[in-house]
């Protein structure tokens, strides 16, 4: 029987660079994050010269997540993948087209957030 470890700042800060290193080689190796990443970091800097409500805000940055979330998991589960059958599979294969559905997924209904939320925006200082 293990006992639980104490509570560490160390062992804390640590979880911190290990889920950094992650965001690192994911954005290093994987084009679509570097995709989603410029995507939303360029929908910011539109919320922030648009000046939309904190509300409006907060949507932008929760669809930006999912979208980056639902990236890093397809990114885990391919490179899981490539470890474990790095050869053709039909189960595999199937893994990972509904990893891949559940970014598509994502990109779209962040796609209809930034419709929904910028258009009106747009539309009146275009006018």
């Amino acid at each position: 029987m293990n006992k639980k470890s104490k509570f560490s700042i160390k062992a804390r800060l640590n979880s911190f660079k290990h889920a950094l290193r992650g965001l690192k080689i994911a954005v290093k190796e994987e084009d679509n994050a570097k995709i989603h990443l410029g995507i939303g970091i360029i929908m910011y800097i539109l919320s922030a010269v648009l000046k939309l409500k904190k509300m409006e805000i907060v949507a932008v940055l929760f669809s930006i997540g999912f979208v980056v979330v639902a990236e890093l998991f397809n990114t885990a589960i391919e490179n899981l993948r490539d470890f474990v059958q790095p050869n053709d599979h039909k189960q595999i294969k199937k893994i990972k087209n509904i990893s891949t559905a559940a970014v598509l997924l994502s990109a779209i209904t962040a796609f209809l957030v930034g419709l929904i939320v910028y258009l009106p925006r747009l539309i009146c200082t275009l006018s």
